[in-house]
Order: structure tokens, then sequence, then C-alpha cells
């Protein structure tokens, strides 16, 4: 099959050839130079040969300069590379693995920095042929989705939350040693959770640390055993925090000598004097490491207030600005994701073109081959010639700063006239007063009042019923359990009066359920519906707009609950409310909604970043957020764009203050102070 794909790309590169259209059959020999590089087992040495006789005849035609300019649909955007390209771990997991896999070292902390969305949380699993794990995750339902992945494998772990101490852990049944089995089904009913020593992975909670340590130290030995703890800067943004207390007695007591601190955000290792102290003074004979990676292969830009794409020659008029700026990127490429590879292309071009820097930096100097032209490399391309144009970079600002096109006119009428803007997936929207932007959206969607009436009637009248027909099920409820303490001693026939009063409740709640009207919104008020963008756009269809999925049942289950009619018009909208909510129930809906990627848009607060892994294609940062860390902005980056695939991303800011917060060392970090105040000796 990879054979005939080759070849289908040969056959194209030259029919294209052939007729001179240079923008496809540059795409088509780009294709094969790629192509060639993933690992085929017994790839046919014949069509090998053959597509290296291509690549090598017709190299003198390919300008490196065309495949840049071109680089978003030659490179980023190439569906034939991002469906053939080769699954593997990302090198940051390789790299971890390897370190464990190293008997020479019994003790050693990692400090573990990589992309949100490239599997830290999936590396314990690896960790685990090796080592038994004690993952620990302040978001209860990231430990979750791990151990859904673990079950899936078949991997023996057990769950520590809530724990007060080892004898709170429970054990999965691939885990349990001493059990009871149903002698009917043989299906397992009753373990002892006490006999751990099948456990490979226990998944905790904060709280439950020292009591999952002590459950997996008394079945192996400390130096077996790895304390794997996800993003453990979560809380430590505020000053006072009531789990501040509980990180800091897990630090002192832990007796465990592996230690990952594993985050998109964790603090660089000189910033960590006291804490890396006192991890030395408890375990003398360890090592300390770093794995940081940069993997930015995916691009997900920044919009402006304004509407335009953010990158630091853009950002800063002057060269101490972007010397400043450069540094700190320096030490932390992962920033790099969020460059657009179009507007970096731009940069190049024009460097190039007008000899902005020493000959030695152009491109053919830089790239040896084709097979070097990837995204990485064109973004480091870019800080190289960045840090490389001193003598001209006031000419460079002013030429960009005249021909800097906006990419949107507006973005912040979302239910509106810029719905059509939000593409491909699920947008999240993060502001610290998550009940003011729900109602002004409403009011922005601009849903007459007759229509606002005539759904809240409908939502009255429906509650009205629903409790009448609450009512009549619990009257049966009680009558059949009246009967049931009845019949405990004797053998029950039903008889014609028991018949009737079945009949007699059926029909009632046939009656009930007829009244009950289904609560449906005008699509005009539907964000990307066909009927909504022709109201707001002149779009006559849709194409990859995004719109919201959820059934009727689901509408059904929102409107029985007890929560702000608000809401329930929002979701009818496709908008759910990520709020601390009276209701949990209604939570536990909108979090699953999310996850099956049918909602259109989310409204949470900035505390929302940490207990999700979903996957949003947009995200707003509010304006009210002009305080949130460095760290944590970086951690809400990181909700977009979380799959593999490529498609159209962006983050929308609304406040253009937070560029800074961004492409700047931040001084005097919380994050930072927290963690060597409270991890210290």
């Amino acid at each position: 099959i990879y054979e005939f794909l080759l070849l289908k790309n040969v056959k194209s590169f030259l029919h294209n050839m052939k007729s001179e259209n240079v923008s496809k059959y540059i795409y088509y020999y780009y294709n094969l130079s790629q192509l060639i590089l993933n690992n085929i087992y017994n790839l046919n040495s014949i069509v090998m040969e053959y597509i290296q006789y291509i690549l090598k005849k017709f190299s003198g035609k390919i300008k490196m300069k065309d495949i840049i300019i071109n680089s978003g649909k030659y490179i980023e955007k190439n569906k034939v590379l991002l469906k053939f390209k080769d699954i593997e771990l990302y090198k940051h997991q390789s790299d971890m693995i390897k370190k464990f896999k190293n008997n020479n070292i019994k003790q050693q902390m990692v400090l573990y920095q990589a992309p949100t969305g490239t599997g830290k949380t999936m590396t314990p699993i690896g960790l685990s042929r090796g080592k038994k794990i004690i993952f620990v995750c302040a978001a209860k339902h990231i430990g979750l989705q791990l151990a859904k992945s673990c079950i899936s494998l078949e991997i023996p772990i057990a769950v520590a939350f809530g724990c007060k101490d080892a004898g709170d852990i429970r054990l999965h049944y691939y885990a349990a040693k001493d059990y009871t089995k149903n002698y009917k089904t043989g299906a397992i009913f009753r373990v002892d959770n006490s006999v751990g020593d099948k456990v490979e992975i226990i998944i905790s909670d904060i709280q439950s640390y020292l009591s999952a340590m002590n459950y997996m130290c008394a079945f192996n030995k400390e130096e077996d055993i790895i304390w794997y703890w996800d993003e453990p800067t979560i809380t430590l943004d505020y000053e006072e925090h009531e789990f501040h207390g509980i990180l800091q007695k897990n630090w002192r007591e832990n007796r465990i000598p592996n230690i990952v601190l594993s985050s998109a955000t964790l603090p660089n290792m000189e910033d960590l004097t006291d804490m890396l102290q006192s991890y030395k003074y408890k375990f003398p004979k360890s090592k300390i490491t770093e794995i940081l990676s940069y993997e930015c292969q995916k691009s997900i830009p920044i919009i402006s207030t304004k509407g335009y794409k953010i990158l630091p020659h853009y950002q800063y008029s002057t060269w101490k600005e972007i010397k400043e700026c450069l540094k700190y990127l320096e030490k932390n490429k992962t920033i790099m994701r969020y460059f657009d590879v179009k507007e970096i292309s731009d940069f190049i071009i024009y460097i190039m073109e007008n000899k902005l820097v020493k000959e030695s930096y152009n491109i053919e100097n830089y790239f040896e081959t084709i097979e070097d032209i990837n995204v990485i490399n064109i973004k480091l391309y870019y800080l190289l010639l960045l840090k490389k144009s001193k003598h001209n970079y006031e000419k460079i600002y002013k030429y960009f700063q005249e021909n800097i096109k906006k990419s949107y006119d507006s973005t912040i009428k979302i239910t509106t006239n810029d719905a059509h803007t939000l593409t491909d997936g699920p947008t999240i929207f993060l502001t610290n007063d998550v009940k003011k932007l729900a109602r002004i959206y409403l009011r922005a969607s601009q849903i007459p009042g007759n229509e606002m009436e005539r759904l809240s009637l409908v939502i009255q009248r429906n509650e009205k019923w629903r409790n009448e027909l609450m009512k009549v099920e619990e009257n049966e409820r009680q009558r059949k359990d009246k009967q049931g303490s009845e019949m405990q001693e004797k053998t029950h026939k039903m008889d014609s009066s028991e018949y009737k009063l079945l009949e007699q409740f059926n029909r009632e709640v046939k009656r009930i359920k007829s009244k009950i009207q289904a609560v449906e919104l005008s699509k005009t008020y539907v964000p990307n519906t066909e009927i909504h963008l022709r109201k707001w756009t002149e779009k006559e269809e849709i194409t990859n707009e995004y719109k919201s999925d959820i059934s009727d049942d689901i509408v059904e289950q929102i409107m029985l609950l007890n929560i702000n009619q608000a809401w329930k018009i929002l979701l009818l909208m496709g908008i759910g409310v990520f709020i601390k909510q009276e209701n949990v129930e209604y939570m536990e809906i909108m979090k699953k909604l999310a996850e099956d990627q049918k909602l259109y848009l989310i409204i949470a607060s900035s505390d929302y970043i940490y207990g999700t892994n979903y996957q949003f294609c947009h995200g707003y940062l509010g304006k009210n957020l002009q305080n949130m860390t460095q760290e944590k902005m970086i951690q809400a980056f990181g909700r977009v764009g979380r799959r593999n695939n490529q498609m159209d991303y962006t983050i929308r800011l609304r406040d253009d203050t937070l560029i800074d917060k961004l492409f700047m060392k931040e001084e005097d970090k919380v994050e930072v102070k927290n963690m060597n105040l409270l991890f210290s000796i």
C-alpha cells in the first residue's frame, strides 16, 4: 500500500512537472522527500531506488525558498504527511524511559518539562515496565483518564482518592490477589484491598499521597518506586491556598527517592535552588536532571484584540526589547508553537530578498537538504535570523508595521457576526467572572423577547408536569415497596386490583408525558447553523464552521435540573457554563458534552484549565485575566490544539498586555517562590 502511495506521488509530480505547474510539482516532490524517511518494514528496493532517482534527477528544479514560502500548505497542513507519519513516542517520553532503565542510577529527580498535549500524562505507562508508579495529580479526572488507559492495557492499578490511611485504597480487579468469586457467575465481587503486591500503578490525589506511598512501600523497595507528580504547580499561583499545607507535608514526609515533576510550565532548574537542596539533603546519593522539550510542530497563532497575529518582530520596536525577548525564548522554545508559520516564512523571505543578514545565514546554507525543512527547523531559523538582524532591526520593524495584515476584522461577537471564525472544533473562553460573561453573550445573541418568553413558558410548564410526574412515580414506588414487604414470606400472584392500579399508573404517566413539550430554540440563534450563517454573514452554506450537536435527551435532562434558567437557554445555543454549581449533575453533563465535542463554546474560570484534557480549536483569554501568571497563561494556551491532527487553531486575547507575559521573562514568579518555600529543608 505504501509503495502505491509513493508511486502515486511520483505520477502526480511528473504530470505537474510536464505541465509546468510549479506550485503542485514542488508539493509532490516535498511529499516524496518526507515519505521515504518513514520507517516502512521491507519496502520494495526497486521502488525505493526509483524514488531516489526521481529526487536526485529533479533536485535542481526545486528551490528551498519556494518550500518555505508555502510552508503552511506543503508542511504544516499537509494531510498526506500527517496521515502517513510514523507512530512513535515523543522524544521526551523515550528520554524519560531511558533515564529509569539506567541501573547505575538508583535515586534521581527528573524535572520534566514538555508542551501540553504531548503525552506526559501517559509516560507513567512506559515507566511502569521497570518501576512501580505512584501517579499524583490535583485534578482527579486527569488521573481517571490515565486509569482508563491502564485498564485497557490490563495494567494492574489501584486508586487512592480521599484516603485517610492506606486502608482506604482500592484495587482494580486486575490488581486483586485475594478475592471472592460469585459461585454462580464466576465474577469477582469481594476484593481484599490490603494485598497490593500486584499493583504496578497507583493513582492518587494530593491528599492521599502519603497513604499511597505507605501502601506501595509495604510491598516494594523504596528505590523501586517512582513518585510521578503531574502538574505540581497547581495552586502554587496563589499566595495562600488550602492545598499548600498538604503539599508541604507530602514533600517533608516523602520516602520515595525517585521523583518526576511533570509540567509544561515547570520552572527551570536554576530557579529552584532551595527545593533541590532540600531533595539532595534527604537523598544525598541522588542525581538531579532535566528533560526539556520544545516540540512545536503545530502552530497555534495568537490573535491580538485588533485581529493581528502576534510575533516578536511585530510586537517590539527596539533591538533592546527583541534581545531580551530572544534571551527568554532561547530557554523556553516551547513558546514557538504560538508562532504562525506563514508569518515566519514572510519574515524569512523578506530578510533573504533584502540581504539583511550575512550570506552564511542564507536558506541554502542553513538547511543542508530539503528533508531538513520542517516546522520546527523553520521556527528555529526564524529565531536565528532575528538574532542576527541587530543592525537592520529598525528597518525590519518599520517594514512589517507598514505591511501587517489583519487576520480577522473582529473576533469578539462569537454568538453573532464572528461565530463563523470559530472552525473545526469547540472553543473555550476563560474569564474570572463566568456568570457575567455568560449573561453578556446571552444578551448579545439578540434573541427577541417573544422567543425568550416562549422558551421560558415552555420550560415552566414542563417543570410543572415533570414535578407532577415525579410525584406519581414516587407514589408508585412507595406502593411497590409496601407490596414488596408484604410478599417477603409468601408467594404472591398479581390479582385484578393490582392490574388495575398498574394500568392506572401507566395511563397517568402517558397523560403527563404527552403534556411535556420539546424545548427548541430557533436555529437563527444557534451559532453556525445554516440559517444563523445567512443571518450574520454572506455565507450560503457551512464549510468548516463549528456548531454544537446536543441530543434531545440531553436537553430534556438539563431542563429537568434546578439551575439558572439562563444556563438552560445557553445550552440550547450550544454554550456550556463551567462554574461551581450547586447542581453537580449539571456539571457532569457539561463535562461529558465537552469530552464528546458536542458543545460550541465553554465559558469557564482560569482554574478550569488544570481540570481538562479536552480538545479545543480556539481559546479566548478574557479582559479580567491581567493578573494571570505566566505559567498559568501557558497552561491556558495549552487547552487548544491538543490532538495530533492539524486544524485551524487560534488563541484570542481580550487584553494585549498579556503578550509581554508570554514573550518576556517574568521576575519573582509566585510559583517559583512557593516551590522553594514549601519544598525546602
